[in-house]
């Protein structure tokens, strides 16, 4: 059975927030050291939460909670609506730990998709307002060098970068 403890705070974050289990199991722990520092738990209470922690990802994973397949996907389409790169949207994924043979498939998945590179630089332009920029410094090469730095720390490729840029911007006798 979960403590009222838990029972409060997990109806609570899991109604919010889309986390899988591994980062749930985090946060309660944070959780728990949060409000034994706080003095709101004893130190036995503490040590009581700590050992129920898997009794409470059992149950919530028996609920549903955790279809670690299903939320990958969401954000993956997340990231790509706000234009992340691959590379970034593999960082932010492993991050919030995920599966790492998820994010691999579900990210083939994606990139074998046409135009998919396009697309996420498309967006992350006009996401950035640097599309707009473009149009209007389109002539000054050190500007176009600007543009390109900033996808190149996005994390887009070099030659995906340059051949949307002179696709899109008639950019043909750039290098």
């Amino acid at each position: 059975m979960i403590s009222k403890y838990f029972e409060k705070y997990c109806s609570f974050y899991l109604s919010k927030y889309w986390v899988n289990q591994k980062k749930f199991e985090n946060i309660l722990k944070s959780k728990i050291t949060k409000d034994f520092f706080q003095k709101k738990i004893s130190f036995e209470e503490k040590e009581s939460y700590l050992n129920e922690i898997k009794i409470v990802l059992d149950f919530y994973s028996e609920q549903g909670f955790f279809d670690e397949e299903k939320l990958i996907q969401i954000k993956i389409d997340n990231l790509r609506q706000r234009g992340f790169s691959f590379k970034k949207m593999r960082m932010y994924l492993k991050k919030n730990f995920f599966n790492e043979n998820l994010i691999n498939e579900q990210l083939h998945l994606l990139e074998n998709k046409d135009e998919i590179q396009n697309e996420l630089i498309k967006k992350y332009l006009s996401k950035s307002g640097l599309s707009r920029e473009i149009e209007i410094n389109i002539n000054k090469k050190e500007y176009i060098q600007k543009i390109l730095r900033k996808l190149f720390q996005q994390g887009f490729e070099y030659n995906e970068c340059i051949k949307y840029l002179k696709e899109t911007y008639n950019l043909h006798d750039y290098n």
